[in-house]
């Protein structure tokens, strides 16, 4: 398979010297000299591909902090971790607890800045070419303003590669900038999609920019309460999904749960009578990275290794469940990690309750999404494999499971749309990640937590076309979601509608956080209320059941205004010309587990 792997060229323009008084860089590659050829344009935009990579989650990745922010998942992990209260929106002891997702993100804007003042210098492309190279430029540089813009409001905005000290810009003109790199996107890219084999896949095409312009307007019309995104109509972005959706080629799978790795057929093709019945009873085959639904994702290396772990798809690491004596076997297909992220039973709850008052076409009788993106288990003690601490299956096909009697907050239930995925490997008679038997041979590595190889889908069909009917208010697109799952069309647009859609067919993609701040605009009440759910249930911490502490989820969101804090370290550096965000003073500290 060929794909794109984002990892930056080293080669080094090697030319000899003609005049010794000639004072010009003739070994290294400068602004001066780079990029020349269409080639060497080709690695500057791989630079900053590579960016939107992140070496630690808990660090680095906006995607896992949503995760564990929103009300689907609890925080989870070690007891004194400090992401294990991400979900609180507070912290440990540590305001840089995000240095290095400012870092990345900043990182990734300095290179599309650099791009974007450079590339002009090739000469020998054509205008095709010319305006691909500038067009996903724009796109990334967007994205990277859209997570930090995101994650915390007014950032300081850069848009030359002048080193300077300054100011955070005004949400208005953040925004601003993000729409204006949206549209020349829209306007650069290529109308073609990118599907699996194809040497493109990975990069940005005009229809992906037209989704994440879209999502954009969203957000920041809702979360701000505006009318509209500066210099971009309503009209326009429903032009611009109308042209994605009728004209883009992009689709959905016919069925939802082929697009996660645990329905890969390596995992249930062997001799050792390894299977996960769930799969094998529903006969669901994946359908492999760069899907026809899948508009804009990451993609990884295939040969990571413990010194670069930021190669693979590292959030299946920290989000899978978490277990002491491990075998394999026992839960298999699935692998563990770092424990964060237990699904919240509350959420479970909601899930099952609005199943049941859907009406299904012939052959279903409930939503089957929801058993497709948990994994539910029944917990046993680790100091007594014959006690049952919470009975928690919703299948009799998915396995038992011993807890760790380490980790905290584990509920039973764990998503299984990204997480650590094995199969038995026959050459290696053992259980390995199933990237070593996709891609025999690609890796020394053969840890379940290097090897994951699914892509990170950002933007897929089903959510276009759930905007789409936001957007215009009808249900044309939300019909088709629901369709593809057995369920019955509804006759009549309602916003109540698209919320229930929205929630459960994009579970545990990391947009439900950011959809609860937008619909609950600057009263972030609708989302304070969605989060204070999130207790009153029985949860395992350190083997022993307990109940879930109370918190005021909702206080906290207002007192943080849904933001997280500035890196302190960058604060420090720009003497005073940064302000931290409200919300974050010592007395804000998680303590422990009983005291918050």
């Amino acid at each position: 398979m060929k794909k794109i792997f984002f990892i930056l060229s080293a080669a080094l323009l090697m030319v000899g010297c003609e005049d010794f008084l000639d004072t010009r860089i003739l070994t290294e590659k400068t602004s001066e000299n780079f990029p020349l050829t269409e080639e060497e344009a080709d690695e500057v935009l791989t630079g900053i591909y590579a960016h939107l990579l992140f070496e630690s989650p808990e660090t680095s990745s906006m995607f896992y902090f949503a995760q564990l922010a929103g009300d689907e998942c609890l925080g989870g992990n070690l007891s004194y971790s400090g992401n294990c209260a991400t979900n609180f929106l507070m912290y440990k002891d540590n305001l840089n607890g995000l240095s290095g997702l400012w870092e990345r993100c900043y990182t990734l804007i300095n290179r599309a800045n650099q791009a974007l003042a450079t590339m002009d210098k090739v000469t020998e492309w054509t205008q095709e070419s010319r305006d691909r190279h500038f067009g996903e430029a724009y796109f990334l540089r967007a994205m990277a303003y859209y997570e930090l813009a995101q994650m915390f409001g007014p950032v300081p905005l850069r848009t030359t590669t002048e080193n300077t000290n300054i100011p955070r810009a005004s949400v208005e003109e953040v925004y601003g900038l993000i729409a204006a790199d949206l549209r020349q996107a829209i306007e650069l890219l290529p109308d073609e999609i990118y599907t699996y084999g194809s040497p493109m896949a990975g990069h940005a095409t005009k229809y992906a920019a037209e989704a994440l312009m879209a999502r954009v307007w969203l957000f920041y019309t809702g979360r701000y309460d505006q009318e509209s995104l500066p210099e971009v109509t309503k009209a326009e972005v429903i032009g611009w999904i109308d042209d994605c959706v009728n004209n883009s080629g992009h689709d959905l799978v016919p069925d939802q749960r082929n697009l996660w790795a645990y329905s890969n057929a390596y995992t249930n093709d062997n001799d050792q009578d390894l299977r996960y019945n769930y799969v094998v009873n529903n006969q669901l085959d994946w359908v492999g990275n760069s899907s026809i639904e899948t508009l804009f994702a990451n993609k990884h290396n295939l040969k990571s290794n413990w010194t670069y772990t930021w190669w693979s798809n590292t959030h299946a690491q920290f989000c899978s469940p978490s277990a002491d004596n491990y075998d394999k076997e026992q839960s298999y297909p699935f692998g563990t990690g770092w424990g964060a992220g237990p699904v919240s039973p509350a959420f479970v709850k909601d899930w099952q309750d609005w199943a049941s008052q859907q009406e299904y076409f012939e052959g279903y009788d409930t939503d089957p999404r929801l058993v497709g993106s948990i994994w539910s288990y029944n917990a046993y003690d680790p100091n007594d494999p014959t006690k049952m601490l919470l009975e928690r299956k919703l299948d009799p096909n998915e396995p038992d499971y011993t807890v760790s009697y380490r980790y905290f907050e584990q509920t039973g239930y764990f998503q299984k749309k990204y997480i650590n995925i094995n199969s038995y490997n026959a050459e290696k008679n053992g259980i390995y990640a199933f990237g070593l038997q996709a891609y025999p041979g690609i890796s020394t590595q053969t840890s379940q937590q290097l090897i994951q190889i699914a892509d990170l889908i950002h933007i897929r069909f089903a959510d276009v076309l759930l905007m789409q009917s936001e957007l215009k208010q009808d249900v044309a697109g939300l019909n088709r979601v629901r369709e593809r799952s057995g369920l019955k069309p509804i006759p009549a647009y309602s916003l109540e509608a698209i919320k229930n859609e929205r929630r459960y067919e994009l579970a545990f993609e990391s947009i439900r956080y950011w959809d609860l701040l937008r619909w609950s605009g600057p009263s972030l009440e609708e989302a304070g209320d969605a989060l204070n759910k999130q207790t009153g249930f029985d949860l395992i911490n350190a083997a022993e059941v307990v109940p879930m502490v109370k918190f005021d989820y909702k206080a906290r969101l207002k007192a943080t205004q849904g933001y997280w804090p500035i890196p302190q370290t960058e604060i420090d550096l720009s003497d005073g010309v940064l302000e931290q965000n409200p919300g974050w003073e010592t007395t804000a500290m998680f303590v422990d587990w009983g005291k918050m």
